[in-house]
Parts: C-alpha cells; structure tokens; sequence
C-alpha cells in the first residue's frame, strides 16, 4: 500500500494500540511512526526530510 504506515526504525506495518505518530522534532516535515517494540527499546530513527536521529 502506498500511503502504509510503517515504523521508522524497524520497518514493521503499524496498526493497533500503543502505536504513536508524531512530527520530526527538527524539522516537523515529516511524520515520524514508531513501534511499541522500539519505543520501549529506544531504537533509533532518521528522519527522510533532515537527516535528524532520536531514540
């Protein structure tokens, strides 16, 4: 599907509960998915607009 959400980190289809979205903290172009797995574990994410990294 073209506009699937999916984890920035993991890559992982995100659907369901204790899923979260939200703005790149630099830039704010782009919207940030995450994975209850990451989240907890603090994976890494880039985001595609600025190159900006966060747990």
């Amino acid at each position: 599907m073209e506009n699937e959400k999916i984890c920035r980190s993991c890559g992982v289809r995100l659907i369901g509960k204790s899923t979260t979205f939200f703005p790149c903290p630099n830039c704010g172009k782009t919207e940030i998915g995450r994975c209850p797995n990451c989240r907890d574990q603090s994976v890494v994410y880039i985001c595609d607009k600025c190159g900006f990294s966060g747990p």
